[in-house]
């Protein structure tokens, strides 16, 4: 709990050891100072401290620091600045005690779990040899409480829960305290003869307390407070609570003493004009003050609010016990977190007149830190010309003399603040006005300010934040262009006009500012054909050999990429920073994969084994061995409790992903397991090999449950993997990629004969609509799986792409390469066709479109039209996937079969067409004797049945006859089938039996199904509108007019 001590403590056991001579070092976190509020100095510090108190750690301390170290990982920063000049000293002239406060303030909480984590192992290795403690202090934060419960830390710590001391110390140590305080107040206030305070009220006072330290310091500085001068009466008012108080037993005197503060600061009456604007004042200075991301003075503050010259101190004035407030140009602090704790929780503060809300004062703040950087920067602030940063002698000295203090703030937490607000529509315009005007002149004072990196992650959220469709587009453009760019922006500002801007694509809203001089400097060339962003990300450079395997997260926040360098990287997905280099395998890393939480990755090397990391440390957890030759594959259970492995000696292991031991092994054919994968439900696992065996086995109890030759006997099978609804299975083999029905044990599709380049590659989009592949060329190419059409291709790098893994969201490909770089593209705009045509117009009918209908799945979308053909979509990217011709007069009807494999169109030729939508021609042409007016699969599509109208001469044209004929075809073997004609009861008792609804059967009238699959009568009666079609379980419709194109829109 906030308030016991814990600070106090740390700082009375720090002063005693430096008595002592024992203090090797100490670090107090804090929220508000930048360089306290997260772990990246914490090693640094403590080493540098401990060079100066220990001459024996000095020297080798000195010679392990430089610039690369004091910039590193923590645990080359731990290892190489701590526990290596450890090793090295003299043990005698310890030992040593190293304090850490306040843990809990520390704002990223994954760096205090990578701390804790690679404090373990080293106290558990050096205790015995070096007599050296480490005392910390910290709320219990579930974060922290979890990893001191972890077997390593619990072997070498001891906790001390200070709720659970004995309460007379506490109160005894509090009495001391309170009487010390109170003398001193009543010596320098009241008269020598006034007695004061007496025993009753000592003891009431302390009794409130009710063990927190932070009461007994906020009472006594609220008390003695020398601008009111009034001890005596203000301690009778915190001794007489407001009965109204209906705060939590543990911190109703403490929420009392601030709501009394509170209401000291407010005038007396609260009915007129002055009262509300001073409420209003102060919630917007206390909320301001408890919220901002650091302190700032209070000339700071006057400019952030927008607010008159010396206004801020007097308005701060009675909040003195609760505040620091000194003078200008120290910043403003919070005495004790509990105050803003008080002030943001509405059950304690509940007063609408003390009460902060959040989100309503990261609005406000997001709002002014966005006016401020739009009205107050500009090209060059910080005059630094066209030199490199290296040139500068005091980059900060620069910053601070040339950019003020409000604008510097606002540059740097403006979208901290904006991740907290909720939008508004002036917000939104403030944030067009800025993303257009003085977005590239922000870059500019981050890179100046060290932060480039944070430019990154502020665009990637904002540009997901804004709801203004052209400040999204330009953020997003912003962030692509800082992650392709950062590397020349970090030479000096001035590249960030001199040499980028003529790369960013013509007419992109960038470089609308810039305009003038883009056309007018002779140093800028603008390329002809640079209309539209490059789906390149980043390419990452820092593997020295082949990367054969990535991996993305399952949260899609990392990447992992192992190399023939032997090593694991692990990479920020947001901004292309390397998080970690797992080095430990004595052979090519030739598989990598993530736990379904993320937590682990497990890798396979040529060295024999598997490896398991923790991702949050960069440590090793445990070392598989077991295999006795490579380990191609490796593979997590759904639970992540399993790890499978895969290897050259044809055998597939089982290991226990917490203890490292092996739970099974599996003997398959004596030859490589090129891939392993566990199915959905983790109780099979199914494994691949190189003589294309395909093996199943039952996890639980080791039985062989199926095993086959998925291709022709003889033939190589290079690589595998399964859909992650474990029904498909796509392979790569000398003769191409093939596609293979799990549940069926069917061939889906061979993509041999469009493939004339070689795949090293394959994987399943998330959704599994597509397959996409690494080739031989550098490139990467995308299959729909159902209709086995290559969608796209896209080229980046120079030799093979030997490994791809999708971002869970399927907008982004991550891909490794035997140029031994890795990279990651942006697939959000879909693919471009090989060709280089775009397939998205949806304009691509010649005449009047008559219908529309989806797959099953919703994933595809058949239109048929008066142009006597049938087009085929792509849902998600609205590409054409192909045109289907062969009909000679209008096509009035189409429908999916329910696997999606195979559409039927009819026509007023009088046939029906049977599409294989992989192929170009039809598989089965049925002629009937009329126009087609209705077709449908049914029966899980067993069964195809049609309704069609005969037509007879009359007046110059074709009439119809009376009635409506029907028909059933059996699609078991179309080669074969044959037509069987229905009565209209008939037809109506067979569509009604096959559907979940109990609506109408189809007539002469047009039909349309809703949301739920139900199907209901649409009557034209002359609209231009024929036939409204709804996706199946999502919000979209689709209309089909007698023009020449459809729209997709929201229902």
């Amino acid at each position: 709990m906030a308030g016991t001590g814990k600070t106090t403590i740390s700082r009375t056991v720090a002063k005693r050891f430096d008595d002592s001579d024992y203090l090797g070092a100490s670090f107090f976190f804090s929220r508000d100072e930048d360089d306290r509020r997260t772990a990246n100095l914490v090693f640094p510090t403590i080493a540098y401290q401990l060079a100066r108190r220990n001459p024996s750690l000095r020297e080798h301390i000195v010679k392990a620091a430089n610039p690369d170290v004091c910039t590193a990982m923590m645990r080359t920063q731990l290892n190489k600045l701590i526990v290596e000049p450890l090793k090295r000293s003299n043990p005698q002239s310890l030992p040593l005690v190293i304090v850490m406060d306040a843990l809990d303030e520390c704002v990223k909480e994954s760096q205090i779990t990578e701390m804790l984590v690679l404090l373990a192992p080293v106290v558990q290795v050096i205790r015995n040899t070096i007599n050296i403690k480490f005392f910390l202090t910290s709320r219990p934060e579930v974060h922290l409480s979890s990893e001191f419960r972890e077997p390593g830390m619990e072997a070498v710590s001891r906790i001390s829960v200070l709720h659970d001391i004995e309460k007379s110390l506490v109160r005894a140590d509090i009495s001391r305290y309170v009487e010390y305080h109170l003398q001193r107040i009543a010596k320098s206030i009241l008269p020598q003869h006034v007695i004061w305070p007496t025993s009753e009220e000592k003891e009431a006072l302390i009794d409130m307390t009710d063990g927190l330290f932070i009461f007994a310091a906020v009472t006594v500085a609220y008390i003695g407070d020398t601008k009111h001068r009034k001890p005596k009466q203000r301690l009778r008012n915190i001794l007489s609570p407001s009965k109204s108080d209906k705060t939590t037993v543990s911190l109703k005197h403490l929420d009392n003493l601030y709501r009394q503060i509170l209401v000291a600061s407010l005038p007396e009456s609260n009915e007129d004009d002055e009262f509300q604007e001073i409420t209003h004042q102060i919630r917007q200075i206390l909320g301001t003050v408890v919220l901002l991301l650091y302190p700032v003075s209070a000339r700071v503050l006057e400019k952030l609010l927008q607010w008159e010259e010396d206004t801020v101190e007097p308005a701060l004035g009675p909040f003195h016990s609760v505040l620091a407030i000194p003078s200008d140009p120290i910043p403003i602090r919070v005495f004790h977190k509990s105050f803003p704790d008080f002030l943001t929780d509405k059950r304690r503060s509940g007063d609408y007149w003390f009460h902060i809300d959040p989100s309503e004062h990261h609005t406000r703040l997001a709002l002014l830190c966005l006016t401020h950087m739009t009205n107050f920067l500009h090209r060059d602030m910080c005059g630094v010309g066209n030199k490199l940063v290296s040139q500068l002698d005091d980059v900060e000295s620069i910053l601070q003399t040339k950019v003020q203090g409000h604008v510097l703030y606002a540059c740097r937490h403006w979208v901290a603040h904006l991740k907290e607000a909720v939008w508004t529509d002036e917000l939104g315009a403030a944030l067009k006005n800025f993303c257009v005007n003085k977005l590239l002149c922000w870059l500019e004072i981050l890179r100046l300010d060290k932060k480039l990196s944070l430019a990154i992650l502020a665009l990637d959220f904002a540009r997901q934040w804004a709801r203004d469709e052209e400040s999204s587009k330009i953020l997003d453009n912003g962030y692509r262009y800082v992650l392709y760019h950062q590397s020349i922006i970090s030479l000096g500002p001035s590249h960030i006009y001199q040499s980028t801007l003529p790369f960013i694509p013509r007419h992109d809203l960038l470089t609308s500012p810039w305009e003038k001089e883009l056309h007018s400097s002779p140093r800028l060339v603008m390329t002809d054909d640079h209309d539209t962003w490059d789906r390149g990300l980043f390419i990452l450079t820092a593997h020295s050999s082949l990367v054969k395997a990535v991996a993305y997260s399952p949260d899609g926040v990392l990447l992992a990429s192992g190399s023939d360098d032997e090593k694991v990287i692990i990479w920020d997905s947001r901004t292309g920073a390397q998080v970690h280099s797992l080095e430990g395998h004595s052979g090519r890393v030739l598989a990598v994969v993530f736990s379904p939480d993320g937590s682990l990755i497990a890798s396979g090397s040529e060295d024999k084994s598997v490896r398991i990391w923790n991702t949050a440390v960069g440590i090793v957890v445990h070392i598989l061995n077991g295999h006795s030759d490579w380990v191609r594959s490796v593979s997590f259970s759904p639970r992540g409790d399993v790890v499978a492995s895969g290897s050259d000696d044809g055998t597939v292991i089982l290991w226990d992903s917490g203890s490292g031991s092996p739970n099974r092994i599996f003997n398959g054919p004596p030859c490589w397991v090129s891939s392993v994968t566990f199915l959905p439900e983790g109780t099979q696992i199914v494994s691949c090999a190189i003589d294309s065996t395909i093996t199943i086995w039952d996890t639980q109890t080791g039985a062989l449950l199926w095993s086959f030759k998925g291709i022709k006997s003889g033939a190589r099978f290079d690589a595998a993997t399964f859909s992650s609804d474990g029904t498909k299975l796509a392979y790569i083999s000398e003769d191409g990629i093939s596609l293979w029905d799990y549940r069926s044990r069917n061939m889906m599709r061979e993509l041999t004969a469009r493939i004339d380049y070689g795949v090293y590659c394959v994987t399943f989009s998330p959704d599994n609509r597509f397959i996409v592949t690494g080739l031989k060329t550098g490139q990467i190419a995308a299959w729909h799986v159902i209709s086995g059409t290559q969608i796209g291709i896209v080229s980046g790098h120079a030799k093979p792409v030997a490994s791809v893994a999708i971002s869970p969201d399927g907008t982004r490909i991550f891909t490794g390469s035997h140029d031994h770089t890795a990279a990651l593209w942006d697939m959000r705009s879909g693919w471009e066709s090989r060709d280089g045509n775009n397939h998205s117009n949806r304009n691509v009918h010649a005449d009047a479109v008559r219908r529309v209908a989806f797959s099953l799945d919703g994933n595809m979308l058949a239109s048929v039209a008066e142009d006597n053909i049938v087009a085929l979509w792509d849902i998600r990217s609205h590409a054409l996937i192909r045109t289907l011709k062969g009909h000679k007069q209008t096509v009035t009807a189409v429908a999916f079969s329910n696997d999606g494999r195979y559409i039927a169109s009819g026509s007023n030729d009088e046939t029906i067409m049977v599409w294989d939508v992989g192929i170009d021609k039809p598989i089965k042409i049925l002629e009937v004797d009329g126009w087609v007016e209705y077709l449908e699969f049914f029966l899980d599509g067993l069964y195809l049945v049609a309704a069609f109208q005969s037509m007879e001469s009359g007046r110059g044209s074709m009439v119809p006859k009376l009635g409506i004929s029907w028909s059933r075809w059996c699609t078991r073997n179309f080669g074969e089938c044959e037509q069987l004609s229905l009565t209209r009861e008939q037809a109506q008792k067979l569509l009604n039996g096959s559907r979940s609804s109990k609506g109408a059967p189809p007539s002469g009238n047009y039909l349309a199904r809703d949301k739920d699959s139900q199907w209901v009568e649409k009557r034209c009666q002359g609209t231009t509108v024929e036939r409204l079609c709804h996706l199946p379980h999502r919000d979209i419709t689709v209309s089909a007019s007698f023009g020449r194109k459809f729209v997709l829109g929201p229902v």
